[in-house]
């Protein structure tokens, strides 16, 4: 497995969403006409769309919170919207993203109530409910973010165990201090898929299957001084306190190559890499922000990525034993 050392770039700690910000709008259509009709009964300066063709993956897509709001084309496929249906129906909680189906004039009643039974929040014709539509988007946008704040104040994830991104900043800091008072090496791992889960021809209930089985394999496979937190729905990070560069490139190797095993055993549909930053309590820039270290890391994740499947990426650390091939 190749290991691949980053230069030593600095990056800052990327800012919180502000709730002033524009809704991020993902479209599911494969009509551009719709698209650009959205644009254009759509406050630009309120609502970010983005077109999305494939919804294999609805559940796992509806669990990353950087999309504020759905519009769903009513006039897919029949096959397409059976399928979409299903998916909402089987999720364990209902989404509490804002899920609207879009339609016109020529859908029919029982289609649009089929919708709403499936768990869509409303059913819009276009273009005679244009203003009906903004409005109602705001107001659930904003709802939703209201939830996302309660959430991100959490410090374990309901569903893992395991701390949620909030908690994670807070034991960052806890043991970046600790490491700086005791001069021990602190290291910091963040795993991700090799591939985006829309791009997979596999079905959310897979995926979810995913995020479950790895989270498991941290919670029993490192130790119980390391600690697990949950990034976003498939990105984990482990918090290693005294191991240095060389041992925690070996956890991050020990853990893609699990994926990459039980990827070929039928386990898991995609794979994952990880990238590793590791500091000692002299670093007195990392003991100033903490986040640098989670940056650093996130880096080195996309620098792994790029480099194949099952790679791992070092930014910070001079591992003694490990060379690249």
């Amino acid at each position: 497995m190749a290991v691949t050392r980053l230069g030593g770039r600095r990056a800052g700690a990327s800012s919180e969403v502000s709730g002033r910000e524009a809704a991020n709008v993902a479209v599911f259509t494969t009509d551009e006409a719709l698209l650009r009709t959205l644009a254009s009964l759509l406050s630009e300066n309120r609502f970010r769309l983005t077109g999305r063709r494939r919804t294999e993956s609805l559940a796992a897509f509806l669990a990353d919170r950087r999309t504020d709001a759905v519009l769903l084309d009513l006039r897919l496929p029949v096959s397409t919207r059976i399928d979409i249906g299903r998916q909402i129906r089987g999720m364990a909680r209902k989404p509490s993203i804002p899920i609207v189906g879009v339609c016109d004039a020529g859908t029919s009643f029982d289609a649009r109530l089929a919708a709403l039974q499936d768990g869509f929040w409303d059913v819009l014709e276009l273009p005679s409910a244009a203003a009906e539509l903004e409005a109602k988007l705001a107001t659930w946008v904003w709802l939703k973010r209201d939830v996302d704040g309660l959430h991100s104040g959490a410090l374990l994830d309901s569903e893992t165990g395991h701390y949620t991104s909030q908690g994670m900043k807070r034991r960052l800091r806890e043991l970046t201090a600790l490491a700086q008072r005791t001069g021990a090496a602190l290291s910091c791992v963040v795993f991700g898929p090799d591939r985006e889960p829309d791009s997979l021809n596999v079905s959310a209930e897979a995926l979810l299957d995913v995020g479950r089985k790895f989270s498991l394999a941290l919670h029993h496979r490192t130790r119980n001084s390391d600690v697990v937190g949950r990034l976003e729905s498939l990105k984990f990070i482990v918090l290693a306190p005294n191991t240095p560069s060389s041992g925690a490139i070996k956890l991050a190797e020990r853990f893609t190559s699990l994926s990459l095993s039980r990827r070929v055993d039928g386990d898991f549909p995609l794979t994952f890499s990880a990238g590793v930053a590791g500091v000692d309590g002299r670093n007195g820039q990392v003991h100033a922000c903490p986040e640098l270290l989670l940056v650093a890391a996130n880096r080195a994740l996309n620098e792994a990525r790029a480099a194949g499947t099952a790679q791992v990426a070092v930014a910070w650390g001079r591992p003694s034993r490990v060379e690249a091939p």
